[in-house]
């Protein structure tokens, strides 16, 4: 009778050993077939740097990806940048080299490093102002000229610093007493005197900061 009853007991355990490990294998296998659906989601930007528009946008469409815009012209650069991992169905903006026409493409929001690349590529002169924008670094804001414009011999890119200034409307300090200005936020003062004979930048203007002029009148 006690070794039935061992039995028993050991089939139990081998019972809930079982199932624990049917679990985990189950467990395991439906892991792995989420990983590898979510893996099939995203795709390798293919290189097609040096191809036709045409050949280029086929070649985007064997990935499962779509370009902006199809041209018998010579691509010079993409964005995303080949190599890089993104969602099937995405769509790839070309850059073509276009000496003929000189127009500006898109460079807002892409990376600066990318568009200082097409830009050599297409030998353009360009120059780069930086603004304190704040969403994310080295990411392209404007052009001028605009995109669709004619490129006229340089152009200017405006690209986020990554960090942000609080913006505010210049209020009128002139004619104020020192007491009444001294413990406001974001202004500097300039010389000696007890009350406010000029500022700069003008009343209305939208700046970071105000310089005070201080004297006598």
């Amino acid at each position: 009778m006690w070794s039935a009853e061992v039995e028993k007991k050991s089939l139990i355990v081998m019972k809930v050993f079982l199932g624990i490990m049917a679990g985990v294998i189950a467990g395991g296998l439906f892991f792995l077939l989420t990983i590898k659906l979510y893996q099939n989601q995203f795709v390798t930007v293919p290189d097609v740097t040096g191809l036709s528009g045409t050949e280029a946008c086929e070649k985007l469409k064997e990935s499962g990806l779509v370009c902006n815009k199809v041209s018998s012209e010579t691509v010079v650069g993409s964005y995303p940048q080949s190599g890089s991992k993104v969602k099937k169905g995405r769509v790839i903006n070309l850059y073509y080299e276009n000496p003929a026409k000189n127009i500006i493409p898109r460079f807002v929001g892409i990376k600066l490093s990318v568009a200082e690349e097409i830009l050599k590529k297409l030998g353009w002169n360009y120059e780069i102002v930086r603004f304190p924008f704040g969403e994310e670094k080295d990411r392209v804001l404007a052009t001028y000229p605009e995109e669709g414009k004619l490129y006229n011999g340089k152009m200017t890119l405006l690209v986020d610093t990554g960090e942000k200034d609080e913006y505010f409307v210049v209020e009128n300090y002139v004619g104020k007493d020192l007491s009444d200005v001294e413990d406001s936020g974001r202004v500097f003062f300039v010389g000696k005197g007890e009350r406010v004979v000029s500022q700069y930048p003008p009343p209305g203007s939208i700046a970071t900061e105000v310089i005070l002029i201080l004297g006598e009148e």
